[in-house]
């Protein structure tokens, strides 16, 4: 074990051995898809697959906010075909890197993953046919936020790596889900996404409206449990 910005880290293997994304051929053929334009390995997009398929039984579409080159927005487009009727998938990036790094990320100075663009993302959403994919660009939720304001979501995927934006985007997109629906953060298990591990700890557990989890694939999964009141 070592501390890096104030944080315990070390590498975490776990002792299970259950391994179902090998025996889920519809996964496989789409993380085939999906995997070379994301970082999010294979244990976090099963995740994602699963959790979208839970979604049927929930009201309102799909929210991504932080696609970088569109692996994972492509992930939940297919899983919204083969498990929602094709529900409306919305992904929102800059498109241009990081943004709103401060002083809780040491890690970050803003713009680190700027290799992509609308374009790019765009057609590749084009190339599998996932017309119900809405790429949105801008930072979020100042710029485009505007756009999804009447909309109900069951999954809130967020994957912006720093604490203000991950913050602005969790309350924005709370007030939106619905009673059951899931918000992931995807940095959480990564020390160098401080800004991230102390938003979730710090607010979030401390919450009577929800479930905390710590997935040890590096998840911070929340579900929503009833209205704040």
């Amino acid at each position: 074990m070592m501390i890096e910005y104030g944080l315990p880290k070390s590498q975490i293997v776990s002792q299970s051995n259950y391994s179902p994304w090998f025996a889920d051929p519809e996964f496989h053929a789409a993380f085939q898809k999906a995997g070379p334009l994301t970082a999010v390995d294979h244990l976090r997009c099963y995740e994602l697959w699963q959790l979208t398929e839970q979604a049927a039984v929930i009201e309102g579409d799909i929210l991504e906010v932080g696609a970088w080159r569109g692996g994972t927005a492509i992930l939940f487009g297919l899983a919204s075909k083969r498990f929602l009727a094709t529900r409306p998938v919305h992904v929102c990036d800059t498109f241009e890197g990081i943004v709103k790094a401060g002083v809780n990320d040491p890690f970050y100075k803003g713009g680190e993953f700027s290799d992509t663009s609308l374009d790019f993302v765009q057609s590749r959403m084009s190339e599998f046919d996932l017309g119900h994919v809405q790429l949105y660009k801008g930072i979020f939720p100042d710029d485009t936020a505007h756009l999804l304001r009447d909309k109900i979501f069951s999954l809130v995927h967020i994957d912006v790596d720093v604490y203000q934006s991950a913050k602005e985007t969790f309350y924005w997109a709370w007030d939106r889900l619905s009673v059951g629906g899931v918000v992931v953060f995807d940095d959480y298990g990564w020390v160098d996404c401080a800004g991230v591990i102390k938003f979730v700890n710090e607010e979030l557990r401390a919450r009577h409206d929800c479930i905390t989890l710590h997935n040890l694939n590096g998840h911070a999964v929340i579900i929503k449990t009833r209205l704040q009141g």
